[in-house]
């Protein structure tokens, strides 16, 4: 019979390692590429419209960087002309969106999870290249007129034919860009400063953590609410990390999804601003770890099944046709708890890899915005392979 104290542990343990587990590795991890995106914006769209025979690698390659930044900046890319169907799928089936920052992070705490890691990455990565060149060779691009590319804040919007003449503009140089407006804007900017400083905190204890535990293999934090205490204090920094993430993730309004073109374009813009949406993003991820750590325990505390019963749902050609279902929903929050599933033990290796490539993060909405046929079809195109892929894994029985 479960208990009030049994459902608080539940809460306070799932908001501290999500934070101290979790969180402070995506923050270094989501700053690292957001800087590379910065450094690096509107530098090599010259170089991919010329090399039409590279896209679809180039794409992938794209889609593999952590996050959903490299997946986005393709669409208008496509909405341009600028790229092939072929790429834009291999892009897609490439990316993991930020559920990739949820197992880069589990393979930072724990080693196991570093061959898992590497090959989902190298699965999509083949998988997306192949059925890119597969559909242009093909010939299967959607045939309807493209939308119109959205406007910058304090421009009008323009034909999409003039556009595809003006090839001397970058189509990231007409990302839209945020309005500053509305108090979770204002809470977003101003309190971005508090969150980094504690994540700071969190990031040297994180990694004292996983020193002591080396040094211990039988070392294990208790969960304490004494601060005078060294356990009772890290319990506390990772309740007051969770907490601001929580309120960050509120503030930015987007329930399923964290990045917009308006994010990316901000991003690309200003360094500062790129810290803004670093601790955002992080906010974001931390926010649906924390989702999947209470469903996954209050499962197991009021259903009486354990974790061993549940990983036998999660292996199969079951769990990997739902785990590409799961994929077909835009957005990047489900797809972390499906993620973080397999960081728990809860899916099967193949299921992981279906939802891998059936996933597109949040880079589907742009898409849909501007060419709806074609964002429809690419569900289609992400998901096929997704299922046969993880099939294939199980029929070799390859688990990494």
């Amino acid at each position: 019979m479960a208990t009030l104290g049994d459902v608080v542990e539940i809460v306070v343990v799932s908001m501290r390692d999500a934070f101290l587990a979790v969180t402070v590795f995506v923050a270094a991890m989501v700053l690292l590429f957001s800087w590379l995106q910065y450094a690096t914006s509107g530098r090599f769209v010259d170089y991919i419209r010329k090399k039409k025979k590279f896209q679809p690698i180039i794409g992938a390659l794209m889609g593999l960087t952590p996050g959903c930044g490299g997946a986005i900046v393709m669409m208008p890319m496509y909405a341009r002309g600028y790229v092939t169907y072929g790429t834009v799928i291999a892009t897609l089936i490439a990316t993991l969106g930020d559920a990739a920052f949820v197992l880069i992070g589990a393979a930072i705490a724990d080693s196991s999870f570093v061959a898992p890691l590497i090959a989902v990455h190298i699965i999509s990565f083949v998988v997306g290249v192949s059925w890119g060149y597969l559909v242009d060779m093909t010939g299967t691009t959607p045939r309807k007129p493209l939308g119109r590319f959205g406007p910058t804040i304090g421009e009008d919007e323009k034909p999409l034919d003039s556009e595809i003449e003006d090839i001397g503009n970058s189509p990231l140089e007409d990302l839209p860009r945020e309005v500053p407006d509305g108090l979770g804007y204002k809470i977003l900017h101003q309190g971005y400063l508090i969150w980094w400083s504690v994540t700071i905190i969190g990031l040297i204890f994180a990694i004292l953590l996983l020193v002591w535990s080396g040094q211990d293999p039988d070392y294990n934090l208790e969960l304490t609410y004494d601060p005078s205490t060294m356990d009772g204090f890290i319990t506390w920094i990772g309740l007051i990390g969770t907490t601001s993430s929580v309120v960050l993730y509120i503030a930015q309004k987007n329930w399923f999804s964290d990045d917009t073109e308006a994010t990316i374009g901000d991003k690309l813009h200003s360094m500062r601003e790129t810290m803004i949406h670093a601790a955002s993003e992080t906010a974001f991820v931390t926010f649906w770890v924390m989702i999947a750590y209470l469903l996954f325990e209050f499962t197991l505390l009021f259903s009486g099944v354990t974790e061993q019963t549940m990983s036998k749902y999660g292996d199969g050609p079951l769990a990997v046709i739902i785990a590409a279902m799961i994929g077909l929903i835009p957005g990047c929050g489900p797809q972390i708890i499906a993620i973080t599933a397999y960081t728990k033990d809860i899916i099967s290796f193949p299921a992981l890899t279906a939802n891998a490539i059936s996933q597109d993060g949040d880079a589907l909405f742009p898409l849909l915005v501007r060419h709806k046929a074609a964002s429809l079809w690419a569900t289609v195109h992400t998901t096929i392979p997704a299922i046969l892929a993880g099939l294939i894994l199980i029929a070799t029985g390859y688990n990494p």
